[in-house]
Order: C-alpha cells, then sequence, then structure tokens
C-alpha cells in the first residue's frame, strides 16, 4: 500500500510530466556556485571555532560543517548516551535582553523575539567587520530555500493546491506589516541610522528567515535565542535528538545526547518536537523525507453556530478541553480519535446521542452517524487531493529531473509528503467503511444508505474532484444546509 500510494495509484488525473514554470538548466555555473558557497561556509566554520576559543568558551566534542547543502554540527569523537556534547557560556545566547539593549535592534522590542531577533541580525550584518559578532554573523550567510523568499509568481506556482501557501502568505503579510510600522516609526525618521540599502523589506525578510532557521527555544528561560553552535546542530522533523536547553547551574546552553554518536556523524537536536514538512519548509527552506511516520497534516474543523444543538455541543467540547473551532494533526497511519469524535457530535441531531460521545475511546454513535462522518472525510480529501492539480508521478519526475531547480525539487518533496498523509488518510477511511458497507436488515444484506454507498463508489472512479459532483454533500460540512445545522471539517 505504501508503495502503491508513493506511485499514486487511485489517483487517476494524469498530466504530461513537466517542471514548473521558471525551471532553468543546472549547468556547470550552478555546480561552480555551490562549490564555492560549500568552500565559504567552511572557512566561516573555521573562523567561528577560532573565535569562541579566543574568548574562552570551552573546547565542544562538536564542530560547525557544510552537511548536505546546509551548515549542521559533526562529533569530533564517539560520544557516549548521556553525555554532554554542547556547553555555551549564557553571555554568547542572543536574546530580546540584548534586542532591547541594542542601538538599533531596539526598535524592535515590542515587537516579539523573533522580529527582534532578525533586527539584530540585519544590524549586525550592516557593521559588517566591526561587529564584534561578526565571525558568528558571517555564517548566516547564504540563500535559503523558504517560500517566504519566493515571488509571488512561484508561490503560485510551486505551492498550488498545499496548504502551506496560505500559511506563507499570512506571514509575508504579516512581515510587511511589521516592515512598514518599523519602517514609519523608526527607519524613515532617523536615515543615517538605518539607511535603507541595509534596512529594505527584502533585506527584513532575508534576516528574519534566518533567524528562523536558526532560532532555539529555551525552555527553562522561555525565551527564544540565537546561540553560536547550539543554532547551527539540525532540529530534525520528527523530533530526534537531544534537547537544548538553558542550565541555571551551569549559566549556559546546554545539551546531552539521548543515543551514542560516533566520530563524524552528525548531531541532532530535535528535543521530541516533531513539524510538518511544511513548517520545515517555511523555517529551514529544506523538507525532510525520511520522517515518514512523523509527518502530518492540519485538520481544521468547526461547529455551525446555526445547529440547534450548538449550545449544548459547545459545553460538551469545553468540558474536554476543547473549542467549537479545532484543529487537529492527521498523520500518515492514523486518524486522531479526538477528530472523529468530535466529527461525531457535530453530526448528532439527536440529544440522547450525546451519551454515546467518548472522546477517550474509539466509540461510534451509530451507523448512519459514521457513514457520515467517514463520507464526508473522505469528500474533504479528495477535494484536497484535486487542488495540486497533478499527481504523484509528476512529482516524482520533477524531483528526479536534473534540469529542475532546488525550488522545483523542495517544492515536489513538499507536495510528495502532504499527498502521502491525504493518500494514508483515505486508506484508514475505507479501512473504517469496509466494515461497515453492508449492514443487516429484514430485507437481507441491504444497505440503507447505499446511496451514500453510490457516491462513495462514485467518487473513487473520479480523476479529480468535480465540484459539482459533491456540491450537494460538501454543502453541510460548509454549513448552508441549515437544517442540518452540524458541520465536520472544512
Amino acid at each position: 500500500d505504501r508503495l502503491d500510494a508513493e506511485n499514486g495509484r487511485g489517483m487517476a488525473m494524469h498530466v504530461r510530466i513537466h517542471a514548473p514554470r521558471g525551471t532553468r538548466k543546472r549547468g556547470a555555473a550552478t555546480r561552480a556556485a555551490r562549490s564555492n558557497v560549500v568552500k565559504t561556509r567552511a572557512k566561516s566554520c573555521d573562523r567561528l571555532d577560532a573565535w569562541l576559543a579566543e574568548r574562552g568558551v570551552p573546547k565542544q566534542p562538536v564542530k560547525p560543517e557544510h552537511v548536505d547543502g546546509r551548515l549542521g554540527c559533526v562529533a569530533t569523537r564517539d560520544v557516549m548516551p548521556g553525555e554532554q556534547v554542547l556547553c555555551v557560556p549564557q553571555e554568547f545566547a542572543i536574546t530580546a535582553v540584548d534586542v532591547a539593549e541594542h542601538p538599533e535592534a531596539s526598535a524592535a522590542k515590542e515587537h516579539g523575539d523573533l522580529v527582534g531577533l532578525a533586527l539584530w541580525l540585519l544590524a549586525e550584518q550592516a557593521r559588517g567587520e566591526s561587529s564584534e559578532y561578526a565571525p558568528y554573523v558571517e555564517t548566516f550567510a547564504g540563500e535559503s530555500l523558504s517560500p517566504l523568499l519566493w515571488t509571488q509568481e512561484e508561490r503560485d506556482d510551486l505551492l498550488k493546491g498545499s496548504p502551506t501557501k496560505e500559511v506563507v502568505d499570512g506571514q509575508l503579510r504579516e512581515l510587511e506589516k511589521t516592515f512598514e510600522q518599523l519602517q514609519q516609526e523608526h527607519f524613515e525618521p532617523d536615515p543615517d541610522k538605518y539607511p535603507s540599502r541595509h534596512y529594505n523589506l527584502e533585506s527584513f525578510k532575508r534576516a528574519f528567515v534566518a533567524v528562523l532557521s536558526r532560532t532555539i527555544y529555551l525552555p527553562s528561560a522561555d525565551c527564544f535565542a540565537l546561540v553560536p553552535l547550539a543554532d547551527m546542530i539540525k532540529k530534525p522533523a520528527d523530533g530526534s535528538g537531544g534537547l537544548i536547553d538553558f542550565s541555571i547551574e551551569e549559566d549556559a546552553v546546554v545539551m546531552t545526547t539521548p543515543r551514542s554518536i560516533l566520530d563524524g556523524e552528525e548531531i541532532l537536536a530535535g528535543g521530541g518536537i516533531e513539524r510538518s514538512s511544511g513548517e520545515m519548509l517555511i523555517a529551514t527552506g529544506h523538507v525532510d523525507a525520511d520522517a515518514y511516520d512523523t509527518d502530518y497534516l492540519n485538520w481544521d474543523t468547526e461547529l455551525v453556530q446555526a445547529d440547534k444543538l450548538y449550545s449544548f455541543k459547545k459545553q460538551i467540547l469545553e468540558d474536554k478541553g476543547l473549542s467549537t473551532k479545532q484543529s487537529f494533526p492527521v498523520y500518515v497511519d492514523r486518524i486522531p480519535r479526538q477528530l472523529l469524535s468530535f466529527l461525531r457530535l457535530s453530526r448528532v441531531q439527536d440529544p440522547s446521542d450525546f451519551f454515546k460521545i467518548s472522546f477517550e475511546e474509539d466509540q461510534k454513535v451509530s451507523e448512519a452517524n459514521e457513514y457520515e462522518v467517514l463520507m464526508l472525510m473522505m469528500a474533504e480529501c479528495q477535494e484536497r487531493m484535486g487542488k495540486y492539480g497533478a499527481d504523484l508521478d509528476n512529482d516524482f519526475q520533477i524531483k528526479n529531473n536534473p534540469e529542475s531547480t532546488p525550488k522545483d525539487v523542495v517544492a515536489a518533496d513538499l507536495r510528495i509528503n502532504e499527498k502521502r498523509v491525504l493518500r494514508g488518510t483515505m486508506d484508514g477511511i475505507r479501512r473504517r467503511l469496509a466494515p461497515i458497507r453492508k449492514v443487516p436488515t429484514k430485507k437481507g444484506m441491504q444497505d440503507p444508505n447505499q446511496d451514500i454507498i453510490d457516491m462513495f463508489n462514485e467518487l473513487e472512479k473520479l480523476p479529480g474532484k468535480p465540484k459539482e459532483f459533491l456540491t450537494s454533500l460538501l454543502s453541510r460540512d460548509k454549513g448552508k444546509d441549515k437544517s442540518r445545522g452540524s458541520s465536520p471539517p472544512r
């Protein structure tokens, strides 16, 4: 099933295989440029090592290195489980405190940690070699593949159908709004302090993306920070690796490894925090193709206020710590129990069925209720899948095409991972539908919900999701059918 899903089985839409618009060849010039980037970053890593040593930072069993097209840290010797691999004195950590005390960056002290750190980085980059942090700041150089830096045309083309596009567009609007406010209140009134050649929107976005890819959240200090060496350690999508945190006893940012690490092996610092492919692409400009089992998509759902039982359902949800608008992560191999319970509750029309709702167990309300919930989920999956406009075969061909640009490839990786989650969810829905497609009646094995089954069978045959076919089914889901009142996910 997994192999079939990866090759797009069941997605009858076939298109001519092609790379998206804007594709350009990876010629000798591109390869030469990449080689120069590797050499430049290697020099930056060596310079950072020397800078930290000069300032008395203890020698670490890790060193910065260029790994798979990005900065990372590798072990300089074999490390045992439970051994500390990192200890950076707190005075080297850049936090909101440093932002507030910085002559230029303090302008952003009221805009949150990440924006403040971005302006700090921008200010130190503007200072060049005169910056006391120059060797550290130099490690932030280089282009990112984060879609926050793509053009509108690239986002429309490469992120077509992906829920990541909406997130990126929203973040860009907020960034542009924040920059406009900073420009009006600080940059324009004092052009000598904030020269436009450094303090412009594009530079601000690049600084923000750089901070987003490197910043670390320190739980014990409850703050975000930039920390030399520590912020170069890869944070994988599956959350594997040690936890980087602030140690009060050592007055330093530290990390202990939960497993053995061989000399030369890359250090990981996930800290058990899972991130979706979309989140990884936005934050780091990379997609982790290996995070198959931990990747997920958010499934948004809400109750419809016109539902005659809305107030009762709202109270049930609040008692469980949930709101009437809720988002649940859906994985490739599992549908969250709470999502199913929410949807079952949303379709209930008989108050006596409230007693059958359980958020602790995977418990059906009734056969009819289960049919409706599963069929609406299937329709939602088909609708999402249809928005991409091309199947998995097309994405794999783009990924493996030597003429595809790095943006083409990383966008194809994102689509592949998102479609895998949708395919896995659809498979899970089919398995749940199988035992209840036929239920015994007085007339024999006749299904009282045959109209829904017919729609399901037709849906399975469709190459995409013709809007007119699903309008009647989805109208209830969108809250248009007031007589039904309740709504599963949108």
